[in-house]
């Protein structure tokens, strides 16, 4: 990305989270409440928080609100997929469990992933 097709915003360097949105506003906040960034676009409230998976101070986001959507689809199908290949895996290995929902949520959490 050239610096005319994005901004940068500064990060706290430690884990966000996304509460459900405020009057249509969604605030990204830390485990104590401390709101970070507020917006308007859902898209672009997934996009910094996925972007924040490894703690950055800074992190670019695109400038046309197309690209955040783009973006955030391709890396949720992309997750998507990946649980789904798991699921079936399991199933497969452990034809009679009925853990995959907490299996997979520690697999995600040790991979440091999250799906919005």
């Amino acid at each position: 990305m050239n610096s005319v097709d994005h901004e940068i915003i500064s990060l706290p360097g430690k884990l966000l989270f996304l509460p459900p949105p405020f009057f249509n506003t969604y605030q990204i906040t830390d485990d104590s409440g401390e709101t970070y960034i507020s917006t308007d676009d859902h898209f672009k409230a997934k996009y910094i928080l996925y972007a924040n998976r490894t703690k950055p101070a800074q992190v670019k986001i695109p400038l046309r609100d197309l690209h955040i959507y783009e973006t955030v689809r391709d890396y949720e199908k992309h997750l998507d997929s990946f649980l789904k290949e798991m699921e079936k895996d399991f199933k497969q290995t452990f034809p009679n469990s009925k853990g995959f929902k907490r299996i997979s949520i520690q697999v995600f959490n040790s991979l440091n992933l999250t799906r919005q």
